[in-house]
């Protein structure tokens, strides 16, 4: 079976290393898909999701706020800005995040709103509930 190296790292830690079929990630440019095999690569990574597609068939889902993907020799390395797996969104916190940014952007022409990190905690929110929407629907086992 073909597959590659896939590490996924932010400044704090290791999210994910292990033997992978693909991956599909939020170039800037639009979604890009990786295999084995693929042609040496370097691109900046938007916030969104990170569809891995493991050894064994599984689906894992990662959100990453941003950052950049390299790929050379059967592997890939993507080094986020900040990450986590599905399995550790609290949907509660996600949707909380989303109101207070939504509410920050309302106030646009307030001198204290800082609206660039409003609208990056909007982005970062909904690409969080996406993901989480997104393993709802899986078929079969959740990593």
């Amino acid at each position: 079976m073909n597959t590659f190296d896939l590490e996924i790292l932010t400044p704090e830690r290791t999210i994910f290393h292990a033997a992978v079929r693909a991956v599909t990630v939020p170039a800037e440019d639009g979604r890009l898909g990786v295999l084995a095999g693929h042609a040496p690569l370097l691109c900046v990574l938007q916030a969104g999701e990170v569809d891995i597609t493991a050894e064994d068939g599984a689906a894992e889902l990662i959100v990453v706020t941003g950052g950049f993907l390299e790929v050379e020799e059967n592997r890939a390395r993507i080094l986020a800005d900040g990450g986590e797996r599905a399995e550790d969104i609290d949907r509660e916190r996600a949707e909380a995040a989303l109101e207070r940014a939504r509410e920050r952007l309302k106030r646009r022409g307030d001198p204290e709103v800082d609206v660039d990190r409003a609208e990056v905690a909007l982005r970062r929110a909904i690409s969080r509930i996406q993901v989480l929407g997104k393993r709802d629907r899986l078929p079969g086992r959740h990593r």
